[in-house]
């Protein structure tokens, strides 16, 4: 699957935000991540024009502003997003001035996947994405998508994006003596990675939690920022797959797993 242009991915974000005008922070975060959130988008437009249905209900886990521009694309859909509360929930990917759709929203830790009894109830969804926000997460990955496949229709899909725990940069970095992985901050809210994970482990995971796979991948698709992130970039893209720094899988719901 191929990223559009830059300047069509400016134009998808200026349907729901006027880009000059975000902060500093957003913008550079926009930026960093343009590639992602197209491949991301590329990818739930082709998952959506396979499902036969005039409506499709689609929940959005860590809502951004992918999340606004789910709801410009796809407007006669219902798009739902859940997380920490909206403060908890800015930063970067989600601007002060970027106001979400309250009516469609759900405060829910997803750590809390590990009490059953805490479990929320959701309407049953069609496609939920979960991108970079499982790295994030202290509980145990198995517990969150048993949760999230609970969440889903029959044959609904997840759509899983988060870093490369065997990319070259954190090989690079573990050879030199140095922790690719930052040390967990001293904010509950926003506590950094708590573990990151590779493709392997996750299709293990998705086998053991009712879910077959329907895609994978490996992609460079974060924009580097100055010219030694160029240089790493253009290496990983001439080594094989396992090398690179984002995994993005599509899981679906086994029908014979209740």
């Amino acid at each position: 699957m191929r990223y559009p242009g830059k300047l069509q991915v400016t134009r998808m974000f200026s349907k729901i935000a006027d880009i000059k005008k975000l902060n500093k922070e957003a913008a550079e975060y926009l930026r960093v991540h343009e590639k992602r959130y197209s491949y991301l988008f590329n990818m739930i437009k082709k998952i959506r024009t396979g499902i036969e249905k005039d409506h499709v209900i689609t929940l959005d886990i860590g809502p951004s502003l992918f999340t606004k521009l789910l709801e410009a694309e796809f407007n006669s859909d219902t798009i739902l997003s859940l997380g920490l509360e909206h403060e908890e929930s800015r930063g970067g990917h989600l601007p002060a001035n970027v106001e979400l759709d309250k009516d469609h929203y759900f405060y829910f830790n997803l750590n809390d996947t590990q009490q059953p009894e805490k479990w929320l109830y959701l309407p049953s969804c069609d496609i939920i994405i979960m991108a970079e926000v499982l790295e994030h997460l202290y509980t145990a990955p198995t517990l969150v998508l048993k949760f999230l496949n609970n969440c889903l229709l029959p044959g609904g899909y997840l759509v899983i994006q988060t870093p490369n725990a065997a990319s070259l940069k954190n090989r690079l970095s573990m050879l030199f003596g140095k922790n690719p992985f930052h040390m967990i901050r001293e904010n509950a809210d926003n506590p950094g990675h708590f573990r990151e994970y590779t493709l392997k482990e996750l299709l293990q995971i998705a086998e053991k939690t009712g879910f077959s796979v329907v895609e994978k991948n490996i992609q460079s698709y974060f924009t580097p920022v100055n010219s030694v992130e160029s240089a790493y970039v253009a290496a990983t893209n001439l080594l094989p797959q396992k090398f690179k720094d984002g995994i993005t899988i599509v899981l679906k719901k086994d029908t014979n797993i209740e």
